[in-house]
């Protein structure tokens, strides 16, 4: 059942101020059953466009000597060349490998779910928020499927259903997506600043966490651009080498 027109936090807030908000129900549809979704307030205000903020401190992904491979994630990780990376296909890089994206992101916010406008290959995510699991027949893809709750004024994100064929990040460490392969996402805000900490969990080729950190400052009057991918630029030729020049 496909739900419209349900407002964006700032919306509402312009229209009930000094009443609060009114409760609404949401009706999803999960494995197949009609079930009234639990209405979930937002308790922090996450909406607008965000740029990256590099400021020293906030590392992105850990160092290699931080990283504690499984024997099957060091031998994929050695044999990793370019021609396996999404990106210089021209396919989006999707979660995990999309983490480590540079370029910036609109948020919008509503009751049953939160969604994230990315410039970067024009990716859309959508973190529901309304009390669902994630189906059972839900395939397996690069941006998987993501349920959110409010710890506070922490948003915490589940994703599963990952795609093996992906990266952990940009240097091309190795992603199993296997089923138990999961990401924890906390996304704090404080002043003009938010932060994000995944943890992602693949026991396949990782014996801990591989845990990746990120930081967005809050640009007013910032614009989301089209982003362009040309697969000639991400030519791989042999050996992995970069026949053209760079995405973007």
């Amino acid at each position: 059942m496909r739900i419209v027109g349900l407002p964006s936090v700032r919306d509402r807030a312009r229209s009930h101020a000094g009443v609060g908000l009114l409760a609404s129900l949401a009706i999803v549809m999960t494995g197949g059953l009609l079930h009234p979704g639990a209405p979930v307030h937002a308790q922090a205000d996450f909406e607008g466009i965000w740029v990256i903020n590099p400021r020293p401190g906030v590392r992105g992904a850990p160092s290699e000597d931080e990283i504690r491979y499984t024997p099957a994630g060091r031998a994929e990780w050695e044999r990793f060349g370019a021609e396996v990376d999404p990106s210089f296909r021209c396919i989006m890089p999707g979660i995990p490998r999309g983490f480590t994206d540079p370029y910036p992101i609109e948020i919008i916010q509503q009751d049953h779910q939160i969604v994230i406008l990315h410039e970067y290959y024009h990716q859309v995510r959508r973190i529901f928020m309304d009390g669902r699991e994630a189906p059972d027949y839900w395939p397996n893809t690069l941006g998987g499927y993501s349920t959110g709750r409010w710890e506070g004024e922490t948003l915490v994100v589940r994703t599963t259903h990952m795609s093996p064929d992906n990266l952990m990040d940009i240097h091309g460490r190795p992603f199993s997506g296997a089923a138990d392969t999961y990401v924890i996402e906390r996304f704090t805000r404080d002043g003009e600043l938010l932060s994000r900490i995944a943890e992602v969990h693949d026991p396949t080729y990782y014996e801990a966490p591989f845990v990746i950190t990120h930081e967005w400052k809050l640009e007013p009057d910032g614009e989301i651009w089209e982003y362009a991918c040309d697969p000639q630029f991400g030519d791989v030729g042999p050996g992995g080498a970069i026949q053209g020049g760079s995405e973007g």
